[in-house]
């Protein structure tokens, strides 16, 4: 379904919603009967005036992006895509933290709710999967819009809350297995590899774990000879892969779960000599496995993209208290949505690096939400 449609739809409804203070929501409609009515009846510069509409109406908005803190170059990059988005709606836009902290991160959603009442707009990265179902009722009894990203939790889904508009997540099984097997291919599909696991009972590192083994399956001469948690931690990570070094001098790869710990194996394989010799995956997308992929000390990573799940979490959340989005009309699987990521290697590690480090600016149009969909959760 092209959900920028919607915008088409209210080029009309959004100019009153704006001078009124009123919105109002439209009839689900084909896109290929909205295209259509578009291609025979608008004059060319509509879409551009309802954006200009959208606009003037999302001045009285305010848009609460919620993350754990600023200190995670991930989470920061959330931030930035989710103001780019606010900005493209001419919404304010503050950022909260709540440095994990479930209590913290509810309480912040309430102070903000009482200072901006119905004018208040969410989007949502939770300090912890249970909390996921806390947000979307505290949201749903005070009638914001909210968005909620990276996780969720079981049995939650948005179907049974109106203003819980859609659930972004990223697939790690997908990830997962892509990265494991240019892992493996990059050791010509043989020989001995360990595994660098994250925190034991994180969502991520369980799914990157079972990605891991399922890659396995298609590379049978592929020997795992160790798998241990470093818990995202770059010197445990360190540690862990000096002491691999010596017990295994046969050893050709190693998988992490994450680019944290893989940079903690690259630097034990430097001090050795070996960077670039024995192989490292990550997954991620941080500056320094960038650089690290665009320098051949690892083979591969995936840029989680922050600017894509929380600009586009953002923009879904702000189209509906915008009135340009009605989100009981949307197919309750098309709002459980896995994002697009992007695989790094060598061929494309400079444009990524260009887009997300040193412009902070991919170039999305955050009016478009079908730009994001990968494909839907099941």
């Amino acid at each position: 379904m092209k959900k920028r449609i919607f915008a088409v739809l209210m080029a009309g409804a959004m100019a009153v919603s704006a001078l009124a203070g009123c919105s109002s929501k439209p009839a689900e409609t084909t896109a290929a009967a909205t295209e259509a009515a578009t291609e025979a009846a608008e004059p060319a510069g509509e879409a551009e005036e309802t954006e200009a509409a959208a606009t003037l109406a999302g001045s009285d908005y305010h848009l609460a992006i919620c993350i754990h803190s600023m200190d995670n170059e991930y989470w920061a990059q959330e931030a930035e895509g989710a103001k780019l988005a606010a900005e493209a709606y001419g919404v304010s836009a503050d950022i909260l933290t709540c440095d994990s902290d479930d209590n913290k991160q509810l309480q912040g959603i309430k102070d903000y709710i009482a200072q901006y009442g119905d004018k208040a707009i969410f989007v949502v990265d939770p300090s912890s999967t249970a909390n996921t179902a806390n947000i979307a009722e505290l949201c749903e009894e005070s009638g914001n819009y909210v968005t909620i990203l990276a996780h969720r939790a079981e049995g939650l889904y948005p179907k049974d809350y109106p203003h819980f508009v859609a659930s972004l997540m990223l697939d790690d099984i997908a990830i997962g297995k892509a990265t494991a097997k240019a892992l493996f291919e990059s050791i010509g599909g043989e020989g001995q590899v360990v595994e660098l696991q994250g925190l034991l009972g994180d969502d991520s590192a369980t799914n990157r774990h079972k990605a891991f083994e399922e890659a396995l399956k298609d590379y049978p001469n592929i020997e795992v000879v160790d798998s241990q948690t470093a818990s995202w931690s770059q010197s445990e990570a360190m540690t862990l892969t000096e002491n691999w070094l010596v017990k295994y001098p046969d050893l050709k790869g190693i998988y992490s779960a994450n680019d944290t710990m893989a940079l903690g194996a690259v630097e034990a394989l430097k001090n050795k000599g070996l960077n670039g010799k024995v192989m490292v995956s990550g997954c991620d997308g941080i500056e320094a496995a960038l650089n690290a992929v665009n320098d051949g000390d690892m083979v591969i990573t995936n840029a989680n993209n922050g600017y894509m799940i929380a600009g586009y979490g953002a923009s879904y959340a702000i189209q509906a208290a915008l009135g340009m989005l009605d989100p009981t009309s949307i197919p309750d699987n098309e709002r459980l949505i896995f994002c697009k990521t992007t695989l790094v290697t060598k061929d494309n590690a400079n444009e990524i690096i260009d887009k997300f480090i040193k412009t902070k600016d991919p170039g999305y149009d955050y009016n478009d939400l079908s730009f994001c969909i990968d494909k839907y959760q099941e």
